[in-house]
């Protein structure tokens, strides 16, 4: 009897934490708002804004097409101004995010008529994850009319889970960190990221580091539109 019961506790565990929405956005219609600033200030630097256009199921899972459209503070757009961009959700709750793609959108915008050559590269984010764990590393490399850009996502790793609060509510969160170098003519980043991802939403806060760890600026979610209340992680 006692065995019996624990059988099911175990099972039901199970079945609670596939039954948890994947660390991403899936509701057509929903609309997320992002704010950027310096660090230690409340000087806006840059605005993103997500926009879930479609979720198709596949024989895999779920097919996401979505918008993204950076901004600088002054409302001017970035990178050429919106992007279509894919997530691909596997039927374990895991997002695969295109992260080949996602570079490929914002330079296709810039150089339309440019041949542009990107290799594939995606970043696992899995559907159940615990402090300590690693995460697999990403690599891309871009070509645009001859020119090689490299980009590499190293160091993931799941630093803790954590409740925050934004203007947009408050979310349970799981932390990753990740290092992030791009190599490109006159263009050289190297920072850590750390992210802050929320069930059915994504990520709701984003702070950026340089490479010796000192804070640069932070980004959080600041807004939702149509987003269902009874699919929501957050406690506004």
């Amino acid at each position: 009897m006692k065995k019996g019961i624990l059988l099911f506790l175990a099972l039901f565990s199970t079945l609670s934490l596939l039954a948890q929405e994947p660390f991403f956005c899936t509701r057509p219609g929903t609309k997320l708002y992002y704010e950027r600033y310096k660090a230690g200030t409340t000087k806006l630097t840059q605005t993103t804004l997500f926009e879930i256009e479609s979720s198709k199921a596949t024989a895999k899972g779920q097919e996401v097409h979505y918008a993204v459209t950076m901004a600088k503070a002054n409302g001017s757009e970035l990178y050429g101004g919106r992007a279509i961009q894919t997530t691909l959700i596997a039927r374990n709750g895991d997002v695969n995010m295109n992260f080949a793609e996602t570079v490929k959108g914002f330079i296709r915008n810039m150089f339309s008529r440019s041949n542009i050559e990107v290799t594939e590269a995606w970043a696992l984010l899995p559907a159940i994850m615990h402090p300590g764990d690693t995460l697999p590393e990403t690599h891309c490399t871009v070509t645009v009319a001859g020119i090689h850009a490299y980009f590499h996502i190293t160091g993931r790793r799941v630093l803790r889970k954590e409740t925050i609060t934004t203007p947009a509510g408050t979310f349970d969160c799981i932390v990753v960190r990740e290092h992030k170098e791009e190599d490109a003519p006159f263009h050289h980043p190297d920072n850590w990221l750390d992210n802050y991802y929320a069930p059915g939403y994504g990520y709701v806060r984003h702070d950026k580091y340089d490479k010796n760890m000192h804070l640069q600026e932070s980004e959080v979610l600041v807004r939702i539109e149509n987003s269902p209340s009874t699919a929501s992680n957050s406690r506004p």
